[in-house]
């Protein structure tokens, strides 16, 4: 493949008309959201009320608590175009079969494939996972199962019968859930039981900030984040919502080992029902299929020998290595997207994350420059230098001196927490997030947060919006997971505020933009003491029963790409895909050619040459790198833009909240 520098503009490209309004401007209404860790943009917090009002939802009063959990997978209609599931499991795998314990309810939500089971174009099911720790996979399948589907599956199934028999062309059902602790699935672990207190919690947060340099907002944070973690690991009589199996707490059963054994009920449970669906469909043929014989082996479950499909993005990459290291022989198909150290992770290090993240910074400056000052508002003729130079006046402004502003007359303040927050959200999806930054960089350059005051009051939601019940909070399933994941006796690098200064420090060198922001990720964990009962502690790597796809950015915000490359060499014959943009994922600025090689390996186990580059489709001001030929390129293009489109709309779907 012959390599071009990527983002050349290439005017004479056509571009789809879907995306051809898009202006810096027209981006102001993005999300000012935090992205809490390593999920990605499906906030765990209130992502039910915000599926309540989806169009998904409409007028069918699907309600979770109507279905009965059962140990098979029953499905029912839901959200007009999928199917819904409650899976009960243990929530202790280990106890003894004699032994009578909680339960957990695992909601699986279900894109049924395109064909039947007993079609030979049938290929099987794929499991999702968003990230996190704690994204939901409803929300997921949700917002971007009809772009999935377009990009996994064959061309759309003829319907006059021409080609049934084909085996050439392959369809999926597209398969999610919300992991333990997390959204539907329940119990679900929680921290603060009263909503109106956890929203004065996360006020008092954006009002404090995270300036670290400042002495009093760095032991006011270190003391409120300590304070979290324990407040999220109590179980007395004051706070009993995370008490299971009697006096026990839900954190000790909410970990990825934990979700690795649920994924393999789930591929299992898989097996069982199509067999038993693709019986009930052969009963109901007036004319018995020739190949019965041939369908009913092709379809039986594989007791105990189910094997897994699966894309994970970000967390869920940790969650598709832990697999892979613990069940190798289960991989079938395994693309993992924006790779987690899992070393690092396990150590509860978070050492890993940053390193390229002002590498995306620099890209802005370059990218804002070549794009000219039509296209880009921060554009200075003086080249990127003085595009940086002006950023880093305006962070150095509103840090020692807060910009005030009105939104419909509320009076607020634009403070230096606020506009990197901005940036570290829009970092993870620059197609969309670079022209917006470009806006409020020149807004805030003239001493303007107009635009930015609008964008606080937008994604900080009054208490009349909460919801007048809510049995149950699970924002806290982030902290429980990433905590009782990590290693106890590493938690002493942030169990005091020296430890925590030398760690701060520490990622100040990685960073100097974006330190004090990932710093507070996994502070929560000086506090909270729960420890998994089961935990995977490594070492990761295994030859797995087929070979893993690794795919990343050329720069990511919080999953560097050398994490990827040194994954995909604990796991023999494995390869890497690197997608020559920027963003969290390969997905977030995609390539065509990238997307057509994913969907390859899915459907026929085919995999690249290990490195291979591909250029991206199109760069965040306009720019266009690859050449469509076919319709079917254009279709993937089309699904691989909305897919990065909606990452953006559900950014801004999160709580601006840390």
């Amino acid at each position: 493949m012959i390599e071009k520098e990527p983002f050349v503009v290439q005017k004479d490209k056509p571009r789809l008309a879907l995306y051809a309004h898009k202006r810096p401007a027209a981006f102001l209404v993005v999300a000012f959201v935090t992205v809490i860790g390593l999920q990605w943009f499906w906030q765990l917090q209130q992502v039910t009320e915000v599926l309540t009002s989806s169009p998904h939802n409409v007028s069918k009063g699907f309600r979770w608590e109507d279905i009965t959990p059962s140990t098979s997978l029953i499905y029912h209609p839901c959200f007009t175009d999928f199917q819904c599931a409650r899976l009960e499991v243990p929530l202790d795998w280990n106890q003894s079969i004699a032994e009578e314990g909680d339960k957990v309810a695992i909601a699986i939500i279900k894109r049924p494939a395109k064909v039947e089971v007993t079609d030979p174009r049938y290929a099987g099911v794929i499991l999702l996972n968003p990230g996190g720790p704690g994204g939901s996979g409803v929300s997921l399948l949700l917002t971007s199962g009809q772009y999935l589907q377009v990009l996994l599956d064959s061309a759309p199934p003829s319907t006059d019968g021409r080609d049934i028999e084909t085996e050439d062309e392959k369809y999926f059902d597209l398969l999610s859930w919300d992991p333990r602790g997390v959204n539907n699935t329940t119990p679900g672990h929680g921290c603060i039981p009263d909503p109106i207190a956890q929203r004065n919690w996360m006020s008092q947060n954006n009002a404090i900030g995270f300036s670290l340099e400042d002495e009093d907002v760095f032991r006011n944070v270190y003391s409120r984040g300590r304070l979290l973690g324990q407040t999220c690991a109590n179980t007395g009589d004051d706070n009993t919502i995370n008490r299971v199996n009697g006096a026990e707490h839900l954190g000790q059963y909410v970990s990825t080992t934990n979700v690795v054994r649920d994924m393999v009920e789930i591929i299992e449970r898989h097996g069982e029902w199509r067999e038993q669906q693709a019986k009930a469909l052969l009963s109901h043929y007036c004319n018995r299929p020739k190949d019965v014989e041939a369908i009913l082996e092709r379809t039986a479950w594989q007791k105990g020998e189910e094997q897994l499909q699966f894309w994970g993005f970000s967390y869920g990459t940790l969650l598709g290595q832990t697999f892979a290291s613990m069940q190798p022989h289960r991989v079938r198909r395994m693309v993992l997207d924006g790779v987690v150290d899992g070393a690092d992770y396990a150590t509860n290090g978070w050492l890993k994350n940053i390193l390229d993240i002002d590498g995306i910074t620099t890209a802005f400056a370059t990218t804002c420059f070549r794009a000219g000052p039509v296209l880009c508002a921060a554009h200075d003729a003086r080249g990127p230098p003085a595009i940086l130079a002006t950023l880093a006046a305006v962070l150095a402004d509103v840090r020692s001196n807060p910009l005030p502003a009105f939104h419909n007359g509320i009076p607020t303040t634009i403070t230096h927490s606020d506009v990197v927050l901005l940036l570290f959200s829009l970092w993870y999806v620059p197609l969309y997030g670079f022209p917006l930054a470009a806006s409020a960089l020149a807004q805030l350059a003239a001493r303007n947060g107009t635009a930015l005051a609008a964008l606080k009051a937008s994604y900080t939601p009054s208490i009349c919006d909460l919801p007048a019940a809510r049995e149950r909070d699970t924002s806290g399933a982030q902290i429980a997971i990433l905590c009782s994941d990590g290693d106890g006796h590493a938690r002493g690098d942030i169990g005091s505020q020296a430890a925590f200064r030398a760690y701060v420090t520490a990622l100040r060198v990685q960073s100097p933009m974006f330190h004090e922001r990932w710093a507070t990720v996994r502070l929560p964990c000086a506090g909270f003491t729960v420890r998994a009962k089961w935990r995977f502690e490594g070492p990761f790597g295994a030859r797995t029963a087929h070979p893993i796809l690794f795919t990343s950015q050329s720069l990511d915000p919080v999953t560097p790409l050398p994490n990827a490359a040194q994954a995909t060499r604990l796991f023999p014959g494995s390869v890497l895909l690197e997608t020559k943009g920027l963003g969290h994922c390969a997905v977030s600025m995609p390539s065509v050619e990238a997307l057509l090689a994913l969907r390859e390996y899915f459907h026929s186990g085919a995999v690249p040459v290990n490195g291979t580059r591909y250029e991206v489709y199109e760069g965040p001001f306009g720019e266009r790198g690859e050449v469509l030929r076919t319709q079917g390129e254009e279709r993937v293009a089309e699904a691989g833009l909305r897919f990065a489109k909606t990452i953006s709309e559900e950014v801004k779907r999160g709580m601006f909240r840390f």
